[in-house]
């Protein structure tokens, strides 16, 4: 009987020690960053967003941006003095689709983040200059397919029409017409950042129907939230 109590007590015993791991595998980086101070807190919450299948809104897409692969490296973070807001810079790796555009990206991303009941949140999105930078490819692809030479000239960057006058006169001609963006390689910079459009050109001439498909450089200047094209929109 004393043998049988003894094991009991034993069998007690493990069960705590595992449910106490089990919490602080769970709780163990909030702990720790609660430790270290909200430059580590920061920092968890960002690393703790890297999964597959994060699904950012893209102003002005009926679709949002998803990660097949999301990781950020080199983390810093500023925080503001009455230590209720942050911002993290990071180099952001990110490879997903926006309906069938895939886009990939390397790079410099900002992400500012607020506190709110006692935890840190991203304040707008997890990465906010990519999907400043996407929503301006969005915004230049709907424009060319839907003939829209002025949101074409709002599109670009100070110091003329971005190219939008020229690059309007290659698709005017064409009726149903029909232009696809295959892919968006992005490289992100502080304050610019450069893509390499992989694309598709359908619609008809009088003469002839068109289908074309090719790749192209588009260099994306920072304004602010924004993105703008310079110097010119092809």
């Amino acid at each position: 009987m004393r043998r049988l109590e003894d094991w009991g007590r034993l069998g007690g015993i493990g069960i705590a020690v595992l449910a106490v791991t089990g919490v602080l595998l769970f709780l163990g980086p909030r702990l720790l960053g609660f430790a270290a101070g909200p430059e580590a807190e920061v920092i968890t919450a960002l690393k703790e967003a890297e999964h597959d299948g994060v699904s950012l809104t893209v102003p002005g897409s009926s679709v949002p941006l998803v990660s097949r692969k999301l990781q950020y490296a080199r983390i810093t973070v500023s925080v503001a003095p009455d230590g209720r807001s942050a911002e993290a810079f990071a180099t952001l790796d990110f490879e997903g689709v926006l309906g069938a555009t895939t886009v990939s990206t390397a790079g410099v991303e900002a992400v500012p983040f607020t506190r709110e009941s006692g935890r840190w949140k991203p304040a707008s999105s997890l990465a906010p200059r990519l999907v400043a930078v996407v929503a301006a490819l969005e915004a230049r692809r709907r424009a060319l397919a839907d003939g829209r030479p002025d949101a074409l000239a709002r599109l670009a960057g100070p110091g003329g029409d971005g190219g939008a006058g020229r690059t309007w006169e290659e698709m005017a001609p064409l009726t149903r017409r029909r232009l696809t963006a295959q892919a968006w390689y992005a490289r992100l910079e502080r304050d610019e950042a450069t893509v390499t459009e992989h694309y598709r050109v359908e619609g008809d001439l009088p003469a002839r129907p068109v289908d074309t498909r090719g790749e192209r450089p588009l260099l994306l200047v920072r304004e602010g939230d924004q993105f703008l094209f310079s110097p010119g929109l092809m």
